[in-house]
């Protein structure tokens, strides 16, 4: 399965199991999400043990992220070109 596709299953799977909630919900739940991200950093964890934590972190921050670009209709693949089209312009323009 391509990216795309499971960025897309991601977002039916909200569609189904909470068509009621809100854009303020999905952040509210990614900036928690965010927070024991940068949390486990500062715990001294086995470094396999760490690794696994953090993946699955990253999944948990990507699927809130699926869930808020479904809330708000976003198109994340232009969103996220454009975004890198800014940043790659001002990165060169500082060289």
């Amino acid at each position: 399965m391509h990216f795309e596709e499971l960025w897309e299953k991601c977002e039916s799977f909200h569609k189904d199991s909470n068509p009621n909630a809100t854009a303020k919900s999905f952040v509210d739940e990614l900036m928690m999400k965010i927070d024991f991200y940068k949390a486990v950093h500062q715990q001294e964890i086995p470094e396999e043990e760490l690794r696994k934590i953090k993946e699955r972190a990253m999944g948990e921050i990507l699927l809130t992220l699926t869930a808020l670009s479904l809330a708000d209709n976003i198109n994340t693949y232009e969103a996220l070109a454009s975004a890198l089209q800014y940043r790659s312009i001002g990165f060169y323009n500082q060289k």
